[in-house]
């Protein structure tokens, strides 16, 4: 009984080191026969038995062709001992080696051999790193609550449904503890926003202005004009304290910030439309902090 235990125990059972217990847990890889996993090989009938390790290999004729049958079983025979990385597969290149260097076209050997020695180059590449390279990075644990966790992958999971589905005219969707509240698109609804209104009227008025015939225009009536299509809503804007009521006034009035005769003024003094415009977005902004929008 004992000894049936002691043949069932593992090297590491014994205490025996990590690259000897690695070893010996690759001796343990199955592959399956030679000549079923590699297309190159052939089981040798007869008495004798055993392999043929470059049997009914094809040439293409000339050199090129060959090179790239050689190529392409070497990355037949790196994927098979990739996947069965067994003690037995480990000296597999040395016996096809020798069955080439009898039947093989220069081709062949040149094509393989230029192959195997690429990713030899690239493991001996891998051997060289430091250490810290080389080990994968762990990944962070999330210190979140779980529930918030969870809560934002459903958040994204909503989100992404609406996304999707702009049929079902929904603008928003709200929860807190006391349940969600969704609110629906109605068609030429649009929320209050007298800033982004003041914008508007400032942008139409200015591109009116610009648009009259220059015959409407005289010495005496050119300031009132301007005064009566555009300034005066130039005015109540410079005169904006508060933040943006709406996402759209927001966006509105990033917009006009890009246009080019807001650039004549400096953003940093007190009143300027520029000045105006940027601290009405900003606030609007930061105000969405907790809010998921």
């Amino acid at each position: 009984m004992a000894t049936k235990i002691l043949r069932n125990k593992t090297g590491s059972d014994f205490g025996v080191p990590a690259s000897a217990q690695a070893d010996e847990a690759s001796s343990l890889i199955t592959s399956p026969a030679l000549h079923e996993g590699l297309s190159f090989i052939r089981k040798n009938s007869g008495k004798g038995g055993g392999y043929d390790y470059w049997a009914d290999v094809p040439t293409g004729g000339s050199y090129r062709p060959d090179t790239e049958i050689g190529q392409r079983l070497a990355e037949e025979f790196i994927a098979f001992i990739g996947k069965y990385h067994n003690v037995g597969n480990a000296t597999l290149l040395g016996s096809i080696m020798l069955a080439m260097e009898a039947s093989a076209t220069r081709g062949h050997k040149i094509g393989f051999m230029n192959t195997i020695n690429k990713y030899a180059m690239a493991g001996g590449y891998v051997s060289q790193m430091p250490q810290d390279e080389v080990e994968p990075t762990k990944q962070t644990p999330d210190a979140r609550p779980h529930a918030v966790i969870k809560l934002e992958g459903l958040l994204q999971e909503a989100a992404a449904l609406l996304r999707e589905n702009e049929d079902l005219k929904i603008a928003q969707v709200a929860l807190n503890e006391h349940g969600i509240h969704t609110m629906y698109k109605m068609p030429g609804f649009r929320k209050p926003d007298a800033l982004r209104d003041k914008i508007i009227a400032y942008r139409d008025g200015l591109r009116a202005f610009r648009e009259m015939p220059i015959e409407k225009f005289t010495r005496e009536n050119e300031d009132q004009i301007a005064a009566d299509m555009y300034e005066k809503h130039e005015d109540a804007l410079r005169a904006w304290k508060d933040a943006a009521p709406s996402r759209e006034g927001a966006i509105e009035a990033l917009k006009l910030l890009t246009e080019i005769d807001i650039f004549t003024e400096d953003f940093r003094v007190d009143g300027s439309l520029a000045q105006t415009l940027r601290l009405a977005a900003l606030k609007y902004l930061e105000g969405l902090e907790g809010m998921v929008a």
